[in-house]
C-alpha cells in the first residue's frame, strides 16, 4: 500500500496525560466519552480502509508525479509523511484544556474562560510546529519552500475539517495571531514541543507562497492538481473523521463503500451481452451493410454502437471520450456497452455515474437500466438514483439489502444515510449540480463523494447545456481530474461542441468514438427525418391568430402536434386562446406542460401523447425538449438556441415511420432567459440564413466551431469572466471563489417556495390529500425524540410527494397558514387552481393581460 512505510507522529512523545484525554462525548449517555488516542487511531484505520477499498494507489501515485516531478527520494518520503500525518494529525487540537473541560466535561482541567475553546486551529499550529523542524533538514532551499508550501495547505485542512474550505490567502495571517497570542505555559501545559514564534510563520508561510508561483510559471497545469489533491485530501480526511465519529456515536461500523467488485462487473457484463438489442447489434455484426444503403435506422444504431466499441477498444488507455450521434441513434445503448468494455478493460475501475441535466432524463435512464438488468435483481439493487426528489435507498439492519418498510423488518437508518451522504453505491444516475457540488463544493457534505469518484466511469449526457461561460474551465478541470483520480469520461450528445480547442496545453488525449460524424448525421434516417421552415407570423397582435389558423389548417393531416413557447406566461395565454377561439374539427384534445405542472399531471399527458389512437395539440414549455419520451408528428416552436431546436426536432417523428415536419416562429426573445450564453445572440440562431442551413445539414461542428471562436473572445474581453481572473483564483487557492465561479445554477433571490394544498388524483384514481402531507412532514421534521439519521431517511420518502404541491413564486403570500423553513403553507389551495393547474396569476393578484406577460 502506498502509506504502509510512512512515519506517523507519535502524540505520547510530544504529549503528556494523553491517556485522560477524550475527543466524544455521547450525546444522550453524557458519561460514555472516546478516548483522543482511540479516536485518532480509528479515524486513521478507515483512512486506509478508504484507500484499500477504493484502491486508491494509483491516484496517489498520479499525484505525486504531477507534484514531485525530479524531487529526490527524501522530498518524496517526507511529502507522503505529511499527507498521511494530515488525517493522524487532525484532531491532535484536542488536548486544548478549554476543549477538554467544555466539550468534553473533563474533570481534570479548570475552567479557563480566556483559553480559546477551537481545537482545530491548535491542531494546524502543532501539525505546523512539528513539520517545520522536519523539513528545515532537507537539504536544498527550494525543496523546503515547496514542502513548507504543502505543510501550510495540509494545516489549512485540518483547521476546516469541521466546517468548509475558504481561502488559503489570509491563512498565514491567522497562524501568526494565533502564535503571538499563544501562551504554552498558560493555555497548552501538556503539549511537551518547541513551537513556533510569529516571525517564523508568517515568513515562512509567504516565502511559501511566492516560491509555488514560479512552479505555476513553469507547469501550466500545477494549479489544476494542486486544487484536486487539496479536495481529495479535505474529502478523505472528513469522511475517515465521520467513519470514526458514527461508529462511536452510533455502533456504525463501515466495512462497504458500495464497491463494485469482479462479480458485479461479471454480472453487467454478461447481462448486457444478453440484451435483446445487443443481441441484434451483434447480429448485425456478422452481417453488416457494406454500400451504405441501410434499410433501415436500426442498422444505423448498430453501427454507431460498434464503431463506439470499436474505437474505445484502440484507445483504452486514454480518459476522455466523445460520443457524437444523431438525435435518436441510442446513445444509451451504446454509452452503457462502452461502460462493459471498460469495466473489463481496467481492473481499477470500480464505480459507474450516469450524469444528466434534467430529472426527466434521469428517470428515463433509470428505466433503460431496469429493463436491460429485469433478470437480475442483484445488479437492479445495486443502482441508485441521487437527486433531490428520490428517496434515500433503504437499508435493512439484518440483512442489508433494499428494505419494504411495509414489511415490519427494522431499518438501518445510520448505514442508509451514510450511503446516501457518501454515494456508496456501485451504480449511480444523478444530476450534473450533484457532480459539480463534489468537484467544486467546500463543504464537508458536498465533498463527501469525491472520494469515490475516484476510479470510475463518468457518462456526461448534453454537457453542452450547461454555462457556456465556463466551458472552458469544465474541460479543463475534467482534463484534470480524470488524468489524476483515473476516471474514465464519456461525453455525448448530438449536438457537442469540440471543447477540447479550450484546454490548455495538448488537447490530443481527447477521443471521439465516431471518426466520420457526417456519414450518420448526413443519413437521410437522421438528417431528413425531420424538415423544418420558418413561419412568419407578423405584428404582435395577430400572432396568435395566425398560429392559430396554421394550427388548424394542419390538424387535419397530423394526429399530434406540439407547440413550445419560450415563456410559462406565453403558453398559459395560447393555451386560453386556443380554448377560446381554435376549431377543434377533428377531435385534438388541447393539452397543456409547464413546470407548474406536477409529475401527476405531466405522466397522463405523456401517456396520452404516446397513445396512438390519441389526437392531442399539446401546448408547452422547454420542459419537453430532453428526457419527454414522445413521439409527434409535427412541431412549432419559438426560436431560442440551436441546441434547443435540435432536442426539440428529436420530439417528432422519432419512429422514422412519416415525414415529420417543425415550423420555428418568434413571438418571444430568448436573450431574457439564456443569460450570459453566447448562442443567444443573433448570428447564432435561426434568424440567420447561414444558422438554417447548418442546422438543416446538421453541421454542428462548423456551428460550434463560431460559438467557441465567440467563448474565447468574450474571454478576453471580461474582467470577472476571463480564464486569467478564474486562474488567479485557482492560484491563490480560493475555494469558495472557484465554487462560486464554477455554479451550473445562479440562484433566482426573487422566488419564494408555497406549498400549495389541494387534493390530486393518481394515475390509479387514489387520491393524496395536501393537508396530509403537509402533517406528515412536520411531525417528523419536528420530533426531537428521532434520530438524526432515522429523520434524514423518513424525510426523504416524504420529499416525493410534497413535490407535488410545491410551486416557485415571484412574491411572498400575503396569508398562509403555516411556515417551515423558507416553506409558507396554503391550506385553501384549490382557490389557486384552474383547469386542474395551479395558476400564478391567480396567486399574485395579476390581471390575465398580454400587457403584464413579461412582469
Amino acid at each position: 500500500m502506498y502509506f504502509d512505510d510512512v512515519e506517523l507522529f507519535n502524540p505520547e512523545f510530544f504529549i503528556s496525560n494523553l491517556d485522560n484525554m477524550y475527543a466524544h462525548r455521547d450525546r444522550t449517555d453524557k458519561t460514555r466519552r472516546e478516548k483522543l488516542t482511540d479516536h485518532i487511531n480509528l479515524t486513521y484505520k478507515y483512512f486506509e480502509f478508504i484507500c484499500s477499498e477504493k484502491d486508491l494507489d494509483n491516484v496517489f501515485n498520479n499525484l505525486q508525479k504531477d507534484i514531485l516531478e525530479d524531487r529526490c527520494e527524501d522530498v518524496i518520503c517526507l511529502w507522503k509523511e505529511m499527507l498521511a500525518n494530515t488525517i493522524y494529525m487532525h484532531d491532535i487540537g484536542k488536548i486544548n484544556p478549554a476543549f477538554q473541560y467544555a466539550n468534553m466535561l473533563n474533570k481534570l482541567y479548570k475552567d479557563n474562560s480566556a483559553g480559546e475553546k477551537n481545537h482545530s486551529l491548535l491542531g494546524s499550529y502543532i501539525y505546523v510546529s512539528y513539520f517545520n523542524g522536519r523539513i528545515n533538514k532537507i537539504k536544498k532551499r527550494y525543496d523546503r519552500y515547496y514542502l513548507k508550501y504543502f505543510m501550510y495547505l495540509n494545516s489549512y485542512i485540518i483547521s476546516r475539517h469541521h466546517g468548509f474550505l475558504g481561502s488559503i490567502e489570509g491563512y498565514g495571517e491567522k497562524l501568526k495571531n494565533f502564535s503571538e497570542n499563544y501562551k504554552k505555559e498558560t493555555y497548552y501545559p501538556d503539549l511537551n514541543m518547541d513551537v513556533l514564534g510569529e516571525r517564523v510563520i508568517y515568513k515562512s508561510f509567504c516565502n511559501s507562497q511566492e516560491y509555488i508561483k514560479d512552479c505555476f510559471l513553469a507547469n501550466s497545469k500545477l494549479d489544476f492538481t494542486l486544487y484536486i489533491y487539496s479536495k481529495l485530501l479535505f474529502s478523505i480526511l472528513t469522511a475517515a473523521d465521520y467513519y470514526a465519529t458514527s461508529q462511536f456515536m452510533n455502533g456504525e461500523k463501515v466495512d462497504d463503500m458500495g464497491i463494485m467488485d469482479d462479480e458485479l462487473k461479471k454480472r453487467f457484463s454478461r447481462d448486457v451481452e444478453d440484451y435483446d438489442i445487443l443481441k441484434s447489434i451483434r447480429s448485425y455484426e456478422k452481417n453488416p451493410v457494406i454500400d451504405g444503403k441501410y434499410s433501415n435506422i436500426n442498422q444505423l444504431r448498430s453501427k454507431i454502437t460498434l464503431e463506439s466499441e470499436k474505437s474505445y477498444l484502440k484507445n483504452r488507455n486514454k480518459n476522455i471520450y466523445y460520443l457524437e450521434a444523431p438525435t435518436g441513434a441510442g446513445k444509451t445503448i451504446t454509452s452503457i456497452n462502452l461502460v462493459r468494455h471498460m469495466l473489463n478493460s481496467n481492473e481499477k475501475i470500480n464505480k459507474l455515474f450516469y450524469v444528466f441535466p434534467f430529472n426527466t432524463l434521469v428517470e428515463q435512464t433509470e428505466s433503460a437500466f431496469i429493463k436491460i438488468f429485469k433478470n437480475d435483481s442483484k445488479i437492479r439493487e445495486s443502482i441508485s438514483v441521487i437527486n433531490s426528489i428520490t428517496p434515500i435507498k433503504t437499508v435493512d439492519k439484518d440483512y442489508e439489502v433494499e428494505s419494504d418498510l411495509d414489511s415490519g423488518r427494522k431499518t438501518d437508518y445510520e448505514k442508509s444515510l451514510l450511503n446516501r451522504i457518501f454515494i456508496n453505491y456501485p451504480f449511480v444516475i444523478t444530476t450534473h449540480v450533484n457532480l459539480f457540488n463534489s468537484l467544486f463544493g467546500t463543504s464537508r457534505k458536498e465533498v463527501f463523494p469525491l472520494i469515490n469518484l475516484c476510479n470510475s466511469i463518468i457518462i456526461l449526457d448534453e454537457i453542452q447545456s450547461y454555462k457556456n461561460e465556463i466551458w472552458k474551465e469544465i474541460i479543463n478541470f475534467l482534463d484534470s481530474y480524470s488524468e489524476l483520480l483515473n476516471i474514465k469520461v464519456i461525453i455525448m450528445s448530438a449536438t457537442l461542441p469540440r471543447l477540447n480547442k479550450l484546454v490548455e496545453g495538448n488537447s490530443n488525449d481527447f477521443i471521439y468514438l465516431i471518426e466520420d460524424r457526417n456519414k450518420y448525421f448526413k443519413n437521410p434516417y437522421f438528417k431528413s427525418r425531420v424538415k423544418f421552415e420558418m413561419l412568419d407570423l407578423g405584428d404582435e397582435e395577430e400572432q396568435f391568430e395566425k398560429l392559430s389558423r396554421d394550427i388548424q389548417a394542419e390538424s387535419r393531416d397530423n394526429g399530434k402536434i406540439l407547440i413550445e413557447f419560450i415563456f410559462k406566461k406565453r403558453a398559459d395565454r395560447f393555451f386560453d386562446y386556443m380554448n377560446k377561439n381554435f376549431e377543434n374539427k377533428y377531435g385534438h384534445e388541447i393539452k397543456i406542460m409547464t413546470a407548474d405542472d406536477n409529475k401527476i399531471d405531466r405522466g397522463k399527458i405523456v401517456k396520452m401523447a404516446r397513445d396512438k389512437e390519441k389526437k392531442i395539440i399539446l401546448i408547452a414549455t422547454q420542459i419537453v425538449e430532453a428526457g419527454i419520451d414522445i413521439d409527434m408528428d409535427l412541431g412549432y416552436k419559438n426560436i431560442s438556441i440551436l441546441d434547443a431546436e435540435e432536442q426539440f426536432m428529436g420530439r417528432v417523428n422519432r419512429s422514422c415511420l412519416k415525414k415529420g415536419r417543425v415550423k420555428f416562429f418568434k413571438i418571444d426573445d430568448c436573450r431574457v432567459i439564456y443569460k450570459g450564453d453566447v448562442r443567444r445572440e443573433k448570428e447564432l440562431t435561426l434568424i440567420q440564413s447561414e444558422i438554417q442551413k447548418l442546422l438543416g445539414e446538421k453541421d454542428f461542428e462548423k456551428y460550434y466551431e463560431k460559438v467557441i471562436e465567440k467563448i474565447k473572445l468574450k474571454k478576453q474581453e471580461s474582467n470577472d469572466h476571463g480564464y486569467e481572473a478564474f486562474t488567479k483564483k485557482l492560484d491563490s487557492m480560493n475555494f469558495k471563489a472557484v465554487q462560486d465561479y464554477m455554479k451550473l445554477i445562479d440562484e433566482d433571490q426573487n422566488k419564494y417556495t408555497v406549498f400549495i394544498s389541494r387534493e390530486i388524483k393518481l394515475g390509479n384514481n387514489d387520491v393524496i390529500y395536501g393537508d396530509d402531507i403537509w402533517k406528515e412532514y412536520k411531525d417528523v421534521l419536528m420530533d426531537k425524540s428521532m434520530g438524526y439519521a432515522e429523520k434524514k431517511v423518513k424525510l426523504s420518502k416524504i420529499t416525493p410527494n410534497l413535490g407535488y404541491f410545491i410551486y416557485k413564486v415571484k412574491e411572498i403570500p400575503t396569508e398562509y397558514s403555516d411556515m417551515l423553513g423558507d416553506i409558507y403553507y396554503i391550506s385553501d389551495g384549490e382557490k389557486y387552481i384552474r383547469d386542474g393547474r395551479f395558476n400564478q396569476e391567480i396567486f399574485i393578484g395579476e390581471a390575465p393581460d398580454e400587457a403584464n406577460l413579461f412582469m
